[in-house]
This record gives C-alpha cells, structure tokens and sequence, in this order.
C-alpha cells in the first residue's frame, strides 16, 4: 500500500527532485507537495484505486500528512474497503 501511494505522489507531485526517493514519513503539507488541488487528486485516486469513499469530515491534514498516515487512514477504512471488493 505504502508503495502504491509513494509512486504516484512521487509521479503526480513532487517537482523537486531533490526530495526523491520519497520517505515514507515526509510531510506532503508542510513541505508543498500537496496543496488544495493536489490533494483533491489524491483523494480521487485514492477513491478508486481501493474502493472508499472519503467523505468531507475525514478530509483532515492528519490524514493526509505523510504516506505513512495516509495509509493508516485507509487501514483503518480496510472493512470498507474489502466490501467494496468482494
């Protein structure tokens, strides 16, 4: 998962090669590889690559801080995720 979603933010995001490869602990707020725009991005991709849907009240920096938060966010929504699946 962490793979998944450290590609295509490296991919889609980072501008500044010099912050690649990217940890997995980097913050994607604090250091402008995600704003507004690019974070919408990422919730659509997020949507459909694993099945969920994020809705407003869990749009929140916490969530989307590092790749390692996001994918505690989605483990977190891993019930969910697995209905939409199967």
């Amino acid at each position: 998962m962490e793979t998944v979603i450290n590609g295509y933010i490296s991919q889609e995001f980072v501008r500044d090669t010099a912050l690649l490869p990217l940890a997995d602990e980097t913050p994607l707020l604090e250091s402008g590889i995600l704003d507004s725009l690019s974070l919408l991005q990422l919730v659509v991709f997020l949507e459909e690559k694993f099945g969920i849907t994020v809705g407003d009240t869990d749009l929140l920096p916490q969530n989307f801080e590092t790749v390692n938060s996001i994918c505690a966010y989605l483990r977190a929504r891993e019930p969910e995720m697995q209905n939409a699946q199967g």
